[in-house]
């Protein structure tokens, strides 16, 4: 079971903390019977994912292991190669 909405935002982690609350506004909308809430939540709804897309892009690129980054590397390099001639062409 995931953490509480208040243990979320206690550790400090904005982006955890902007991410619960999206599963509980979004949870709140499916259980909401009122248009006029349902409004409501949806429009904090979208607010919320905004800010966890801009946090998501504020954040450092997240580097892989050396294994990932020679894999990286050859597949640019494999895309960028001329196709090779066959034997005796």
């Amino acid at each position: 079971m995931p953490d509480s909405l208040a243990t979320t935002a206690e550790a400090g982690d904005r982006l955890a903390t902007l991410k619960a609350l999206r599963d509980r506004l979004a949870a709140e909308i499916d259980e909401c019977e009122s248009k006029r809430d349902t409004a409501a939540l949806s429009q904090r709804l979208m607010d919320v994912l905004e800010q966890i897309d801009t946090a998501e892009k504020a954040q450092p690129e997240k580097k892989g292991t050396p294994r990932d980054e020679v894999a990286r590397k050859r597949r640019e390099r494999a895309s960028t190669s001329r196709p090779r001639r066959a034997a005796g062409k």
